[in-house]
């Protein structure tokens, strides 16, 4: 029976141990399992860097600037907090989220851009980092599966197949936060 609590003695002992060192070193386990994420957005700046955003759908055009972390009608006042929130995460998203797929121009050589809905795109957005445009992207048709949206960027040849929540983050930006 003295074994046994000698065991349990050594056992608490040790992980007290444990505990001390973590506490001195701070250190915490490596935990192996964990994935690190890694932005695959197609815009390389971080999201906080974008100071100017332009948004044209339907031939109306909207501007919002930066000013110190809260974003503003260009030559307005503030957004309302729901408004500029999803125009953050809007902005988020352009850095995060990859797109499901990459066509190649190869893929759609001699395919008219009309049926993908790119001329002209039913949404457009420029992103600016200071006054150095950082994106500009148009968005077009759905897929034929209709959960995914057609987007080109200018300066590059590739034709991408985004998530539809990419589109309709902007197109919500562009109908509430320009009124």
């Amino acid at each position: 029976m003295k074994a046994g609590r000698f065991a349990w003695a050594g056992a608490s002992l040790a992980a007290v141990a444990f505990l001390v060192v973590m506490a001195v070193s701070g250190a915490l386990p490596q935990q192996r399992q964990l994935v690190k994420f890694e932005a695959k957005g197609l815009m390389s700046q971080a999201p906080e860097r974008i100071t100017r955003v332009e948004i044209d759908k339907a031939g109306k055009t909207v501007a919002f600037v930066r000013s110190g972390g809260n974003w503003l009608r260009e030559g307005g006042g503030p957004l309302p907090q729901a408004a500029a929130d999803k125009l953050s995460m809007a902005v988020q998203v352009m850095h995060t989220s990859g797109p499901v797929r990459v066509m190649a121009p190869e893929e759609y050589r001699g395919t008219d851009p009309r049926e993908f809905g790119l001329a002209p795109p039913q949404l457009s957005i420029r992103l600016y980092e200071g006054n150095a445009p950082a994106l500009h992207a148009a968005f077009g048709n759905l897929n034929p599966e209709k959960f995914l949206q057609y987007m080109a960027v200018e300066g590059r040849p590739q034709l991408y197949l985004m998530s539809l929540f990419v589109g309709e983050f902007w197109a919500a930006v562009a109908e509430g936060a320009g009124k």
